[in-house]
């Protein structure tokens, strides 16, 4: 069905008739609506036709009221200029600035010395109100950072518009360009699986409740989701990858489309969302065709601006601002941008003579740069702008033939030799340098041999395509050592309950031999001369069942002060950037600073249980279940009694986990540096670093015994000890150093292999979802 539009409202034509025996649709001069750019261009020619009447919609700039008289400043976007509509006072009441208007009047010769034409209004219909006094919009200069607060008025400034127009023009420019050049335009998709560039700098995509994020935006922060597409999917970094597939179909494609980047950088270079033009061609064997492919687009674009209307506004708000802002680019240097990229000479030198060129300026005098000329990190921005002032005489040059080790693994070598033979083997690749912007373009060959591809890929350190099919593949950017991106917070929970209760399940008669043993001023029945006595002498006096006195206490705390444990290591260790940069990834600090805020959070909740455990872990205990000793010392000696030694307990916690947490990840890094799912290494290296940390932590485990058993105390002294220091004096007094490092061997023996279980039962119930996870996608 056809439609006409006009002034924002559809229009059907009449059902029944052939469109043959249709009245024809006829548009009049007199009654048709002029964009003011038409308006303007008709009327600067030699002859400019003269309608008796037009309309002009628009919105008022500015408005003059005079008492015979009004003038209305009418702009519409589409030039930088505006129309001046000479108005009845009865016209202009109600309009102001910002006020939306459809002006019908006679376009007639001005007067006045400003503008040639003027319209002389009939007819006034105001189609939007505005109030300027509230207007965000005033007539003074807005900021960028304000105007992005009110993205829907914007553009409504002239030079916003203009800009707009600009885009418009070159997108169009660039179109036709490829499509006389054989191109075909492709769409590739912006939710993809690849991280093209490698860098691991994108955004993560998952699916979110527009109404619960406005109920709650702190708690759904950080929260992890069940995947939406089943594995993890990013925003586009690069469609480069679509379009080499394209490419090997159709033989030319381009695309301009919108590619985000994640990165922490707070410039004008690091944006985190911008459009990218990026095409490919197959079947070239010479990168000079690539580069004449560039070269061509840019002139051809530097040649439309020149020639067009915008490129003409575009100089004069420039130049009107060459006086009030020293930050823009001037109308002069514009103007000369464009005809460097039209006139040339658009040199090509290789990287290596570039870096001769380089350290010749300097050591001419002829230039003075913070970073030497080098190998090492490829060319500094001062040295491409360098370049593209002194080799492109304004214009923009080509460097090409870059070393291989600092570009990416898939460009393919280069047949041009370094100049020297202690030179690094080059890629065949180019960098298009221009004034004051630097790089503008990059380009390159690429590998299509696949045994050389992979060699490449194995120099970079990165995993061969032959193990594209093993276990490490999941579609993410993670290394194995933790859950997948947004994968759910109770799955952690469960890994965390999980492995918490089977460590201190299994170990617990070893725990509760370190306790007594641990103890100052034991009773004479009490004392043990090693863990093996203490074992046979417990379960003869006592009965075997006592080494398991008070094992609920920690069942029932472990579970959900594990839960939050490894739910915190894994929220802080991904915040901080310990899942970045795949498997071989190290981040110790990362690791540490994960292990200090978990414990943490966990020794909160779980220091009241662990106060239970060791009361009725010691000798001649009269408690005889969890809840009759909470009630017991809750009577008896208050709330305080739960959490005296929860500074000691932190104390003594944050190092332990900060050095269990980085051994272990240190271990494991060493031990499986693919980041599979491996029980061995996670029991091998959770036992190490269980042990390490223990050894180093006991005489703080020793302070944390006295204060949580002091409750059971006969001594009046040790009944009365009130903190770290004042237990740690008592110790010192009384045993001297060595007091500090009672239990140590059975502290040790618990926590290795405690730790070693913590870690093997958490990794085994990860490995657990993640399988299933897969099994539902498949």
């Amino acid at each position: 069905m056809s439609q006409l539009f006009a002034r924002g409202r559809a229009f059907r034509l009449p059902r029944g008739l052939p469109l043959a025996t249709r009245p024809a649709t006829r548009c009049n001069s007199t009654s048709t609506a002029s964009s003011i750019a038409t308006l303007l261009t008709q009327s600067s020619s030699s002859s400019p036709p003269q309608p008796s009447s037009l309309t002009l919609n628009g919105f008022v700039r500015s408005v003059r009221k005079q008492k015979r008289i009004a003038f209305a400043a009418i702009g519409d976007g589409s030039s930088l200029k505006t129309v001046q509509a000479v108005l009845t006072p009865d016209q202009a009441d109600g309009l102001s600035t910002g006020v939306a208007v459809a002006v019908t009047g006679r376009w007639t010769p001005s007067p006045g010395a400003e503008q040639s034409f003027e319209l002389q209004a009939d007819n006034v219909r105001i189609l939007g109100s505005n109030d300027a006094t509230t207007s965000p919009i005033q007539k003074k200069y807005q900021t960028p950072e304000f105007l992005r607060t009110v993205p829907h008025l914007r553009a409504r400034l002239p030079f916003n518009a203009l800009l707009l127009r600009l885009r418009s023009l070159v997108t169009a420019q660039v179109t036709t360009y490829f499509a006389n050049h054989g191109f075909i335009q492709s769409h590739p998709p912006i939710i993809t699986s690849s991280d093209c560039e490698g860098a691991g700098e994108v955004f993560t995509i998952s699916p979110g409740s527009s109404s619960e994020l406005a109920k709650d935006r702190s708690k759904q922060h950080g929260q992890r989701q069940e995947l939406f597409f089943g594995s993890p999917k990013y925003l586009t970094v690069s469609t480069q990858l679509h379009l080499e597939a394209l490419a090997q179909s159709v033989g030319k494609v381009w695309t301009l489309s919108p590619t985000f980047r994640a990165e922490k950088s707070d410039t004008t270079r690091h944006l985190s969302e911008f459009y990218m033009l990026e095409a490919e061609v197959a079947f070239v064997e010479d990168l000079t065709e690539v580069m004449d492919v560039v070269e061509g687009l840019l002139r051809a674009l530097a040649m439309q601006l020149q020639s067009s209307q915008v490129g003409e506004e575009l100089l004069e708000a420039r130049s009107r601002d060459d006086n009030a802002d020293g930050n823009v680019v001037s109308s002069t240097v514009l103007a000369r941008r464009w005809q460097g990229l039209v006139a040339g000479p658009w040199p090509r030198i290789t990287y290596y003579d570039a870096l001769e060129h380089l350290r010749s300026a300097v050591a001419n005098g002829d230039a003075h740069f913070e970073f030497a000329p080098g190998h090492e990190d490829g060319l500094q921005t001062e040295h491409e702008r360098f370049l593209a002032e002194s080799l492109g005489g304004g214009g923009p040059v080509f460097v090409t033939d870059y070393p291989r080790d600092i570009k990416p693994f898939y460009m393919a070598p280069s047949d041009k030799a370094p100049a020297g033979t202690d030179e690094r083997p080059a890629v065949a690749c180019f960098d298009l340098l221009v004034p004051d912007i630097c790089e503008l373009v990059g380009g390159s060959m690429r590998e299509h041999r696949l045994s050389e591809l992979e060699k490449s890929m194995e120099s970079h350190g990165l995993q061969g395509a032959l193990a594209r099919d093993s276990e490490t593949s999941d579609g993410s950017l993670q290394c194995y050592e933790s859950l997948p991106p947004n994968f759910s917070l109770g799955a952690n929970m469960l890994a965390g309950a999980f492995a918490g209760i089977a460590e201190h399940s299994v170990m617990y008669p070893i725990d509760l031999l370190k306790t007594r043993m641990q103890v100052v001023n034991p009773s004479p029945t009490a004392v043990y001369t090693g863990i093996s006595n203490a074992m046979v002498t417990i379960s003869r006096v006592e009965g075997f069942r006592t080494l398991w006195r008070g094992i609920s206490s920690v069942i029932v705390g472990a579970g959900p002060a594990h839960a939050v444990y490894f739910a915190s290591y894994e929220a802080t260790k991904h915040a901080l950037g310990g899942n970045e940069g795949g498997s071989g990834a190290h981040h110790p600090f990362a690791a540490a600073a994960s292990g200090a805020a978990a414990t943490i959070s966990s020794d909160a909740l779980m220091n009241p249980f662990d106060v239970i455990k060791q009361r009725m872990q010691l000798h001649g205990s009269v408690y005889k279940s969890v809840p009759q000793c909470a009630r017991e010392v809750f009577r008896n000696e208050g709330l305080t009694a739960f959490y005296v030694s929860y500074p000691t307990t932190l104390c003594m916690t944050v190092p332990f986990a900060a050095l269990q947490f980085m051994a272990y990840e240190s271990i494991s890094k060493v031990m499986n540096p693919t980041g599979r799912y491996d029980p061995y290494t996670h029991c091998f290296a959770g036992g190490l670093a269980g042990g390490v940390a223990a050894g180093f932590t006991t005489p703080l485990d020793v302070i944390k015994t006295l204060l949580q058993t002091r409750g059971n105390a006969t001594d009046s002294e040790l009944r009365n000890v009130s903190g770290l220091t004042n237990a740690a004096k008592i110790i010192h007094q009384r045993d001297g150093w060595k007091g500090f490092f009672r239990g140590l061997k059975p502290r040790i023996i618990t926590t290795m292999p405690s730790t070693a279980i913590c870690w093997s039962a958490y990794e085994m119930a990860k490995a657990f979802f993640i399988a299933r996870n897969e099994a539902a996608v498949a």
